[in-house]
């Protein structure tokens, strides 16, 4: 069947935040969803309003990298909505700018469709707004909403989205294509895309600081404050296709960094053979979603060095032993100081930990206490701020305890959001303390 003469344009919204970094930042499902379609034979198209390589900004020289491909992303000062006018941060409107959207979007009048992604549920604003452009140019083009934000939150989607005239698609994968091509009228046969394609990084122009790819998708731990286990079912790729997609996507886009978006690196049963793959590859590969400190042993340790792993980060989040049992139990301190001492002898030194501040009932010493040990074992943590997400069972507690609203706005659940209203977590001042303390550690460490 030919279906070539339909044509979708991709776009992945703007950020509006209080902050942001391009931490690697690739609207993956977005890209695999592109190469699910042009696999059948449509035409594709990307805007990434997210992508701080875009033409212009190298043309305008706006670039702003910092270190492996990470960089700042551009930013105007925007208004901030009503619900949080109140917080005293600043609000920012990162990524391409307004007008040249526009520009770039009077160049698709032939789409037959526009598919925009969403990342975190308190974004959503930021998707609003750039469909709201959209809109101004199309105002009767189908458009089609999915993402994860939607698939944590598709009631407040739905209806949120309604007055854009909005076309929600809750699911993922085949399931979410099924959605998009029913509203044509279109069949095509399931394949097993994560197998078998590669996220289409051809879509984009030029080059790129950076690819994201995934050995695995979903996580078969269950973490309470993860929504990962509740929106896919674990699965992982064949080596072999691991391997040959690298080389395909290496072959389009020659980039120096390759970034594994894993939840559950370590859990693939081949990882050595996988390991020693990679290792042929002349990039230098990262970690940054958070690898599982028990599965790090000696061997593997020696073939994350062969590979040229550069940043790895271990999922640590507290050091407070009862609270690592009441969250799932995924790591104990015990196991961080095993897999530190492996990845620190074979020279991985920037190897770090997430730890986790503002959890509910949390105190500033468990925090600095776990900054502490991390020190102490010679590695420099992260921390990370808590952000209650709708839908996992801690959110679900919170919300039985009373102590978060079930209609609370998504803008106000943002992590730097958070702590200027929750009664029942940390406060602005106590989490600036601990920054602080980090900020004064690492200067002390020469970081």
């Amino acid at each position: 069947m030919n279906h070539s003469s339909k044509h979708f344009l991709l776009i992945n919204p703007w950020i509006y935040d209080t902050a942001a970094y391009d931490f690697w930042l690739k609207p993956l499902g977005l890209l695999y969803i592109g190469s699910i379609l042009k696999n059948h034979g449509y035409k594709v198209s990307l805007i990434d309003l997210m992508n701080r390589y875009d033409k212009y900004f190298i043309e305008n020289n706006l670039i702003k990298d910092r270190y492996y491909g990470t960089g700042k992303f551009y930013f105007e000062e925007v208004e901030k909505p009503y619900v949080i006018k109140d917080i005293p941060r600043k609000f920012k409107r990162y990524g391409l700018p307004k007008d040249e959207f526009i520009k770039r979007l009077k160049d698709y009048k032939d789409v037959d469709g526009i598919l925009v992604t969403s990342v975190m549920t308190y974004w959503y604003y930021g998707v609003y707004k750039t469909i709201e452009v959209i809109r101004e140019i199309f105002p009767e083009k189908p458009i089609f909403l999915g993402g994860i934000y939607v698939n944590i939150m598709p009631d407040h989607a739905k209806k949120y989205f309604n007055s854009l005239n909005v076309k929600v698609i809750n699911g993922t994968g085949n399931i979410a294509i099924k959605q998009l091509l029913d509203y044509y009228n279109e069949n095509i046969t399931e394949i097993d895309w994560f197998e078998n394609l590669e996220p289409l990084y051809e879509l984009y122009e030029g080059k790129i600081p950076n690819v994201v790819i995934t050995s695995s998708i979903g996580c078969p731990f269950k973490c309470t404050y993860c929504v990962t286990p509740r929106m896919w079912k674990y699965q992982k790729r064949s080596i072999k296709n691991i391997i040959k997609g690298l080389e395909k996507i290496l072959k389009e886009k020659p980039v120096k960094d390759v970034v594994f978006f894993d939840d559950a690196f370590l859990i693939h049963p081949e990882k050595e053979k996988l390991l020693e793959a990679l290792s042929k590859f002349d990039v230098r590969y990262h970690l940054p979603n958070g690898i599982h400190a028990k599965l790090v042993d000696k061997k593997i340790a020696k073939l994350f060095a062969k590979a040229n792993f550069k940043v790895i980060k271990l999922g640590y989040e507290t050091s407070d032993e009862e609270m690592q049992k009441r969250t799932g139990g995924k790591v104990t301190n015990e196991d961080l100081v095993r897999a530190v001492k492996y990845l620190l002898d074979e020279g991985l030194t920037e190897t770090s930990a997430y730890i986790m501040t503002n959890l509910p009932d949390q105190k500033v010493d468990d925090v600095i206490r776990g900054i502490d040990f991390c020190f102490d074992l010679g590695i420099t943590p992260s921390v990370n701020e808590f952000t209650p997400i709708p839908n996992t069972p801690q959110y679900m507690d919170l919300i039985s305890k009373g102590w978060l609203k079930p209609d609370t706005d998504p803008l106000l659940l943002n992590n730097s959001v958070l702590p200027y209203w929750w009664k029942y977590g940390m406060n602005a001042d106590e989490i600036e303390k601990i920054k602080a303390y980090l900020r004064d550690k690492k200067a002390e460490r020469g970081n």
